[in-house]
């Protein structure tokens, strides 16, 4: 009986394996081209793409790995794996992917054939610039983290991130409130 329920066991550890990565034979490295490549168990992928599982709720844990035909390698369990180099080129390439600029000043929003069209004032990876934006369903696409942060993502899959409603200008806080759910 014991034999049975450790062959069940073993079977339902591989019917949900995470593939999780080994980190003994990886290696990540930046390609020539300004890419993110991957050895990895006598594999080599030159151009990897890299995606939080649970983004907001452990955006260090279980970061996906795909190749460039978005097929998945393995995860890694926990950022805190990695260290020196390998840690530097994993974070890079997140910070890549979800660049997520701060919106400090709504200078205007038009509403037009089903698209939000907002002109923003935002900061990012350290300067203010102007950023024009095309929002599509806007109850899906502006919604509040919480009562005091709102996430806005555009049309072309950027995100732009409002981390508090009562330190943004009243202005701006009056142009959102229509789209705000």
């Amino acid at each position: 009986m014991e034999t049975s329920m450790q062959n069940q066991l073993t079977g339902l550890a591989e019917a949900i394996d995470l593939g999780l990565m080994d980190m003994e034979k990886a290696e990540f490295y930046e390609t020539p081209g300004g890419f993110t490549g991957l050895r990895y168990d006598g594999n080599e992928y030159k151009r990897i793409s890299l995606r939080r599982a649970m983004p907001i709720a452990e955006p260090s844990g279980y970061i996906s790995v795909a190749d460039h035909e978005n097929k998945e390698i393995c995860v890694i369990r926990s950022l805190t794996d990695l260290s020196g180099e390998q840690l530097r080129i994993v974070n890079n390439e997140l910070d890549r992917r979800y660049y997520c600029p701060e919106i400090v000043e709504i200078k205007s929003v038009k509403d037009k054939m089903g698209y939000v069209y907002m002109e923003l004032r935002v900061t990012g990876r350290g300067e203010a610039f102007d950023k024009n934006c095309a929002v599509k369903d806007v109850s899906k696409n502006i919604r509040l983290l919480d009562e005091d942060s709102l996430i806005v993502f555009d049309v072309d899959g950027n995100r732009y991130i409002v981390p508090s409603l009562a330190a943004m200008d009243k202005k701006s806080v009056k142009k959102l409130e229509p789209y705000m759910f």
